[in-house]
């Protein structure tokens, strides 16, 4: 099995990749294959509307020459995405939402209307940080990765979430419980899709 995380943090040791961290170690207790992409250290454009993706059938297709490519061939390698990104205004930052817009490429419209999405075997989860109650905070992020695995008919894990102050210094038991156990979910509930698959 392997595991893409989309690191949308734009600071390096962040609350959230702290958190981020500790369901990582949890995944590569079971034997999964974890790439992580600092999305921060990436060149992405944002998408322009144009539509040429749609056109591109057997490949990601975006007329955009940069390094959404790379990340596009990591996402359709890998049987688990991973949405994390601290929330400072209710949103994902600019770089995790840019890939969440680009990924609209991997869907496409033959001339015949039968549309399809590259993305056959991807199950998504979401990890957040927030100074704020995340209940009230992430409620946007949560739907937005919700809405765009139902658009490509995949699995939404739901998301795993913590209060900044619960990451800063020394992470809470409750916090390290919950990592572990949202990373116990994603693996198995995966394992179980691979075999159907």
């Amino acid at each position: 099995m392997k595991a893409c995380i989309l690191l949308g943090n734009t600071r390096a040791k962040s609350n959230t990749e702290k958190l981020t961290k500790v369901f990582v170690e949890n995944l590569e207790a079971d034997g999964v294959t974890v790439v992580q992409i600092p999305l921060r250290e990436k060149n992405i454009q944002t998408c322009v509307g144009c539509d040429v993706c749609h056109e591109v059938f057997d490949e990601f297709g975006c007329a955009i020459n940069d390094d959404m490519h790379e990340i596009a061939r990591e996402i359709l390698s890998s049987d688990l995405i991973v949405f994390s990104s601290p929330i400072y205004s209710w949103m994902p930052t600019p770089p995790l939402k840019a890939v969440m817009d680009r990924m609209y490429a991997f869907t496409k419209y033959p001339d015949n209307g039968d549309g399809f999405n590259l993305m056959t075997k991807q199950l998504f989860a979401m990890i957040a940080t927030s100074d704020e109650p995340c209940e009230e905070n992430c409620d946007l992020f949560d739907e937005a990765v919700r809405r765009l695995a139902s658009f490509a008919d995949r699995h939404y894990f739901g998301s795993l979430t913590a209060r900044a102050q619960e990451v800063e210094d020394v992470i809470e038991q409750k916090v390290l419980d919950d990592a572990k156990s949202f990373a116990g979910k994603c693996y198995a509930v995966s394992m179980a899709c691979r075999e159907l698959w």
